[in-house]
């Protein structure tokens, strides 16, 4: 009997905000957790699902892997399954340091892999794990503020690198930068930066005029051409995307009133999402396209898996939009008050309303690593879960893809 599998991986940031490596989150979907199993087996499974069950490169591309290890796993070297270059091997809070764990924490090093302590916390039990260490994670909900700054003051130049975990805003992150830590996790990025006094810029309210006027109902062309002419950039990227040879047409298309004609609504409205949330976030790390993306293709395909097959396109737009506060730093409501959204998006955006809420919701829940939500929201629309797996890997990887190209 096979075993159902979920993974996700949350990013890591350094202090440019761009993307260093992923922690890669496993679980059983049997019973949400892996209920009944040893930590020792979870850790077998988690390593052996990497590469086997989604592949290394299309959870982190050339990136690092964070992956948690427990003491078994640890001792039997089962994290020489990953290569060692790429791999960053967590040992769990819960892991005592007697001698066993610091011999094998040893051959570890020996062997190129890099060691981060989760959930550091200095004990006199656990000072014997610090000549290994490369990394120390520091939850910053679970650990007061002056004991984090001890922390930062005692380690910072030792050569360990320090890594904020659950660090939630943009203010969050600053104070890390402050203290000196290296190294950031949490979901800052997917938060908005209140910036009070400030208007926002007028470069991206044309890109919200844009989205606006292409999501009516009565969508004008003529509306739509003339916000397109006022930005040259969108001119140069829609008559290139459809002279690309993937339309085939008999003529090259030379004007931007052909091009939309040609291109028609719905496929007008994903593209013009596309590229207008490119540019909203040209000041915003990297990740939060991927996860724009990542979000919409996500939510896109499970369309057709929890009955809303008519809905893709509305699906698609609303895992997109979900990223919009942290795309102009304002709350959502105030930015989608005035775009021509349809009532079940907007519903679904900011009270998780059915039809479309749910869905967002299990988009976002398997993005936290949230299994517990996960399992309950797959089991209420009776989704299989092979299908769940894939559909996220095809998620992460076109997100990805589109970023890059």
């Amino acid at each position: 009997m096979s075993m159902d599998i979920f993974v996700a991986r949350q990013p890591i940031f350094d202090r440019h905000n761009v993307v260093m490596g992923y922690e890669l989150l496993f679980r059983s979907g049997s019973d949400n957790f892996f209920s009944g199993a040893s930590p020792d087996a979870a850790s077998a499974r988690n390593i052996d699902t990497s590469l086997m069950g989604f592949g290394l490169d299309s959870l982190t591309g050339q990136r690092l892997a964070f992956v948690n290890v427990s003491r078994g796993a640890l001792l039997e070297e089962l994290y020489t399954l990953l290569p060692p270059e790429r791999t960053v091997v967590e040992l769990l809070e819960t892991v005592a340091p007697d001698q066993p764990v610091l011999d094998a924490c040893k051959r570890l090093k020996s062997a190129g892999y890099r060691l981060a302590l989760d959930d550091f916390v200095p004990r006199p039990e656990y000072e014997p794990l610090l000549p290994y260490a490369d990394i120390l994670k520091i939850d910053f909900r679970q650990t007061r503020p002056a004991r984090i700054e001890a922390l930062a003051d005692r380690f910072r130049d030792h050569g360990l690198g320090l890594l904020a975990e659950k660090v939630e805003t943009e203010a969050d992150r600053r104070q890390a930068v402050n203290l000196g830590f290296h190294y950031f996790q949490g979901y800052f990025y997917c938060r908005p930066e209140m910036i009070h006094g400030k208007d926002i810029p007028p470069s991206k309210l044309n890109y919200l005029r844009f989205l606006s006027e292409i999501n009516k109902e009565d969508v004008s062309f003529d509306r739509v051409e003339e916000i397109i002419r006022q930005e040259v950039a969108l001119s140069v990227k829609l008559l290139r995307y459809l002279n690309s040879a993937g339309f085939g047409w008999r003529y090259e298309v030379t004007t931007i009133e052909q091009a939309l004609r040609l291109l028609g609504v719905r496929p007008l409205r994903k593209w013009a999402s596309l590229m207008a949330f490119g540019r909203l976030a040209d000041d915003k790390p990297q990740e939060l396209v991927v996860t724009a993306l990542f979000r919409a293709r996500f939510s896109e395909l499970l369309a057709s898996l929890v009955n809303l097959p008519g809905h893709d396109l509305e699906l698609f737009l609303t895992g997109m939009l979900s990223t919009m506060d942290a795309m102009v730093n304002r709350p959502l409501e105030d930015v989608l008050a005035p775009m021509a959204i349809s009532e079940p998006m907007q519903a679904a955006l900011l009270e998780g309303a059915p039809p479309l809420g749910p869905v967002l919701g299990l988009v976002l829940s398997y993005e936290r690593g949230d299994w517990e939500g996960v399992s309950r929201a797959a089991s209420g629309y009776r989704l299989e879960r092979d299908r769940l797996h894939q559909a996220y890997a095809t998620s992460v990887r076109w997100a990805e893809e589109t970023v890059g190209a």
